[in-house]
């Protein structure tokens, strides 16, 4: 696991943003440093960040519109200036995931207790009352040379859709109704710049408390809108007629409806819920649920989501189950699911289609699949003797991404993740940040903070040696703890890790990985995806 300790730096650090706002770039910080430091504090953090279009003289031929995009940004921890290379990296590797989070408007009136957004906007002083909502539009239609329009805000040319979430610091219903007008104008003017040139529309999330606030009223009825879902969240029983709202305030409309139960705070009936789906079908209706997040929150009951569950299964109502009740849904018997409506099930085929004609290229004579993710191995054409196969994690963003969603719905439930100094390092980043469990890597040698009395090592059958601090440890005693790695060929190091966590006093939830090679194929105590197998000889 990663430490505060090794962002400190004494220099000037800071980084060059382009074309990222400042919730974005807050929100980007946020993921990171809670997925990878133990003991984070978002309120021990500080962000400036500030135009530098005067200091980019070697810019000057950009035009004024990019220069006044570009920004540069200081990361604080605990009055320590935070060293922002690796940050800034994985900022510049999210951009080319397909999910991305803007936020047009910033503040919401409501106040409900437990939302994090605006702790999260008071903290960092984004806006100066998150309670008075401050919409950073509007946003301009230009047009082509044939009249088309063309959208500010969503113009982005990309082979691969992209799934935009739009609320995630403000409420839908409590936009006022020409910021509403404008967003979905553009959202309009965006569907037609990609069904012109023939490609998958993006996908855009708008949820709400506050259904009766929506106003469709500057939208033809015959509008395709079907990949625009917008949603209202349900927390406790009482607002169940939020529901009947979203139907009446959207019914004339093609868009997907959805209901987000979450966080559920006590039993809620499945009431209707048959009224949605008859209303849009089974293909535009989506239910979501999972519980409330952070410290001292009331536990959920599987009681309070039973009813639901069951009545999404009876009705076929695509039902995606946040992580963070997947254990408390396995041990009551059911399945856990994490399902989409029809257009972003689409949006995601699209993206695994063009994966898998960009890698195409990359090879002459084989091809690995699994579990519908395709991924060509290279052919080393200067290896005469024998041809070679491999599965190349690094920079392969979207097969990661899917390999730790599937390692995630087939794995039991544990407490905390661990790898070793590998590929699989990739992997197990990710399985955590969509489990939001941690994870810990043991090394390959001992590090200069590891003292002889806190060192860790297991030595198997080849020789490997594994080390962990003690805080690390510490961390794994009495948890339960899922082995993780990219490919298993012996299961070697997967037995020293094994040994580690016995040593730690925790106890192995399971063993999982990618691929599967040879022998390890055939064992029954690895979960896997899928069997490699090398490739014929030419």
């Amino acid at each position: 696991m990663l430490r505060i300790e090794d962002y400190y730096t004494d220099a000037p650090s800071a980084g060059i943003i382009t074309m990222i706002e400042k919730p974005e770039v807050i929100n980007r910080l946020m993921n990171i440093f809670y997925i990878n430091f133990k003991g984070y504090d978002y309120n021990k953090m500080r962000v400036e960040i500030y135009p530098v279009r005067e200091e980019l003289e070697e810019y000057k031929d950009l035009s004024a519109a990019i220069l006044n995009q570009i920004q540069r940004v200081r990361a604080y921890y605990d009055g320590h200036l935070i060293a922002l290379k690796r940050v800034l990296n994985d900022i510049n590797h999210d951009t080319h995931l397909n999910t991305k989070v803007y936020s047009p408007v910033v503040g919401c009136p409501i106040n409900c207790s437990y939302c994090f957004s605006r702790k999260v906007v008071e903290h960092f002083a984004i806006t100066d009352s998150y309670r008075k909502p401050v919409f950073r539009g509007p946003y301009k239609i230009t047009k082509d040379a044939d009249g088309n329009s063309i959208p500010e805000l969503f113009n982005i040319e990309s082979d691969n859709p992209i799934d935009w979430f739009l609320t995630y610091m403000s409420d839908f219903g409590c936009w006022k109704p020409e910021w509403q007008a404008n967003i979905l104008e553009q959202i309009i003017a965006a569907n037609g710049v990609k069904r012109r040139s023939g490609k998958c529309c993006d996908t855009f999330q708008l949820v709400t408390k506050r259904p009766n606030g929506i106003d469709l009223s500057t939208i033809p009825v015959d509008t395709d809108l079907k990949n625009v879902v917008i949603s209202c969240t349900v927390d406790k029983n009482d607002c169940t007629d939020r529901i009947p709202q979203l139907i009446e305030k959207t019914k004339a409309h093609r868009i997907t409806a959805c209901v987000v139960y979450q966080p559920v705070l006590e039993y809620i009936e499945p009431v209707h819920l048959d009224e949605l789906v008859k209303t849009f079908g089974k293909d535009n209706t989506w239910v979501v649920v999972g519980s409330e997040i952070g410290a001292d929150v009331q536990p959920i009951e599987f009681e309070w989501i039973k009813d639901i569950i069951d009545k999404c299964l009876e009705l076929g109502i695509p039902l995606k189950m946040e992580y963070d009740i997947k254990a408390l849904v396995e041990e009551n018997g059911y399945e856990f699911l994490v399902q989409e409506p029809k257009p972003m099930r689409d949006t995601k085929a699209i993206r695994r289609n063009n994966l898998a004609i960009k890698n195409a290229d990359k090879t002459e004579f084989f091809n690995l699949k699994f579990e519908g993710l395709q991924r060509n191995a290279e052919n080393y054409t200067n290896i005469v003797k024998n041809d070679a196969s491999v599965f190349v994690r690094f920079g392969n963003v979207e097969a990661t991404e899917e390999s730790a969603s599937r390692l995630l719905y087939k794995s039991p439930a544990f407490d905390i993740i661990l790898t070793v100094e590998s590929k699989g390092i990739p992997l197990a980043y990710e399985m955590s940040k969509q489990s939001r469990k941690n994870y810990i890597v043991a090394r390959r040698y001992a590090k200069h903070y590891m003292n002889d009395n806190n060192e860790a090592a297991s030595n198997t059958g080849t020789e490997q040696r594994f080390y962990l601090s003690d805080d690390d440890l510490e961390a794994l005693k009495g948890k339960r703890v899922l082995l993780v790695d990219n490919m298993v060929k012996t299961g070697e190091s997967l037995r020293g890790l094994e040994a580690l966590v016995k040593r730690a006093g925790g106890i192995t939830a399971a063993k999982v990985a990618a691929l599967a090679e040879g022998k390890a194929a055939n064992r029954n105590d690895i979960l896997f995806l899928e069997k490699l197998s090398a490739s014929s000889s030419k």
